[in-house]
């Protein structure tokens, strides 16, 4: 319970400064303080970025990446006194992230094995913008097609702009297939769009 309510302090309410803090000095106060206001903060921070991936990884699902950003953020605070600081604490949370993600796939595909029914992730939703609503719906249901490890480095690197290194600190891989990853990634959602243009006329092919 203490840890839940550690998390769901993330809000108005915390004292003046703390959100000008630096997110290495507020780990460090986490850290060596179990400072419950401070681990608030970096949840307010990256939540959204973190969801927002999610969102994305789980073809769009919103209730189950918002269910998986908890357990995201409740496994970070239970992780992070063996925090050690050497990579940023934004890509440490993307790799918890990650794992998380893939923990669910594996999970997901077990019930599959069993026969048991389990809902597949929905479209993404549309974007509220009057221009290219249609353009960016479609792109968000060619990524979800992408397999697992396709989805991951397109999400990443385009949707939220992590470096290569970064990526493979976050995915686990070497920089060589993440570039890899990357290119048939590409290549594969203009095959995914190019049959929804032979299949109806109506989808573009667009390259992230």
């Amino acid at each position: 319970m203490a840890r839940s309510r550690a998390i769901a302090t993330a809000g108005p309410g915390l004292r003046a400064g703390v959100r000008d803090v630096a997110d290495m000095a507020l780990v460090a106060r986490a850290q060596q303080d179990a400072d419950k206001e401070a681990f608030a903060e970096l949840v307010r921070r990256h939540h959204g970025r973190i969801r927002n991936m999610l969102l994305r990884l789980c073809g769009g699902d919103a209730a189950l990446a918002d269910d998986l950003a908890q357990d995201v953020f409740l496994r970070a605070y239970r992780a992070l006194p063996r925090f050690e600081r050497r990579a940023e604490f934004g890509t440490w949370l993307y790799r918890i992230a990650y794992n998380v993600f893939l923990n669910h796939t594996t999970r997901t595909r077990r019930f599959d094995a069993l026969g048991e029914h389990v809902e597949r992730g929905r479209p993404a939703p549309a974007s509220d913008e009057p221009d290219g609503g249609d353009v960016r719906r479609d792109v968000e249901r060619a990524i979800a097609e992408l397999p697992v490890h396709y989805r991951a480095v397109v999400v990443l690197y385009y949707l939220r702009d992590v470096s290569y290194p970064e990526m493979a600190e976050i995915l686990g891989l070497p920089l060589g297939t993440i570039k890899t990853h990357l290119f048939r990634a590409r290549a594969r959602l203009r095959e995914i769009m190019m049959a929804w243009d032979e299949k109806d006329g109506t989808a573009d092919e667009v390259t992230p």
